[in-house]
């Protein structure tokens, strides 16, 4: 398990360990959302085992969704079963007539998570009780900002290789392509402008590169002028060598940084599983090999 996981399920530990004596509910759980969906990081059940730690939520069918969209601090519904917004869910069908309380966590002003209770009867708290709750959640959110930095290169805002040590933890049920870029060169323009120069292309090109991924890809800063593409979903090597004619066709455009029309190149490497066993961290090393061959042709030619 990676540490960017464990803090953030120690965190929700110290919580729920606060919770279930604070509240006297059947079910407290908290989750993480992503966007895509939503996972469960920590659950207590009091009684019967309503709510599993790591169990994967769909985002637009739990109640987490309904609790990120509410726009109070907080989200109370006394009868799930009696609530328009939940009586059709299939969770509330599982579990009858529960109520809900339910707080948003939010980091930088997005919403990437919820603090959830369930109970058989009404949650009944006063406004003093409601508030630690939310206190609670906005401790989290502290926590996730902290962790969110600690994977996140400064200069380009992309993640950095940390949060690989996440992905090779937890992303071990997936199948990934991946995809590793070499910027040509890139000494040369430190040595001619300067590295903060190199530093607003870097980021230049780390914007670029954005363009051409989806938000479900993963975009790292591997290192000085490397980056790595870690791409889910992707058939075969034909999607991905169409993704990398795509980048490399996008450098073609210059770009302009102080007046200075700046054009680059780029070496590419790429690897797929194609239904293997390959780990992910392999498949960065086959990409990172692959890329060192192309530009040892290049040079070459």
């Amino acid at each position: 398990m990676s540490s960017h996981t464990r803090s953030l399920e120690d965190a929700a530990d110290q919580i729920l360990n606060t919770l279930k004596h604070f509240l006297q509910v059947d079910t407290l759980f908290i989750t993480a959302c992503d966007g895509q969906g939503s996972r469960i990081i920590r659950a207590f059940n009091r009684h019967e085992n309503w709510m599993q730690s790591n169990m994967p939520l769909s985002l637009l069918h739990s109640y987490s969704n309904l609790i990120a969209m509410h726009t109070e601090p907080s989200l109370r519904i006394p009868n799930l079963l009696h609530d328009q917004r939940t009586a059709s869910l299939a969770i509330t069908k599982q579990l009858g007539a529960r109520s809900l309380i339910g707080v948003p966590i939010k980091s930088d002003k997005q919403v990437v998570g919820t603090i959830c209770a369930l109970h058989a009867e009404p949650i009944h708290l006063d406004e003093s009780q409601l508030a630690f709750v939310e206190s609670l959640a906005s401790f989290f959110g502290y926590v996730v900002e902290l962790e969110n930095a600690s994977v996140t290169d400064s200069l380009t805002g992309l993640y950095n290789r940390r949060y690989l040590s996440h992905l090779y933890f937890n992303g071990s049920d997936k199948q990934y392509s991946v995809m590793f870029i070499d910027i040509d060169d890139f000494k040369e323009v430190n040595d001619s402008f300067g590295h903060d120069f190199g530093d607003v292309l870097l980021l230049h090109i780390a914007a670029r590169l954005k363009q051409n991924v989806r938000k479900s890809d993963v975009l790292v800063r591997y290192g000085g002028d490397e980056f790595v593409i870690c791409f889910q979903h992707l058939v075969g090597n034909q999607d991905i060598d169409f993704v990398a004619n795509k980048i490399k066709e996008s450098f073609n455009e210059p770009f302009t940084i102080d007046g200075h029309a700046i054009r680059i190149s780029a070496s590419i490497g790429i690897s797929s599983t194609h239904g293997t066993s390959n780990s992910l961290k392999n498949l960065i090393s086959d990409a990172d090999q692959a890329m060192y061959g192309i530009k040892q042709i290049e040079k070459n030619l």
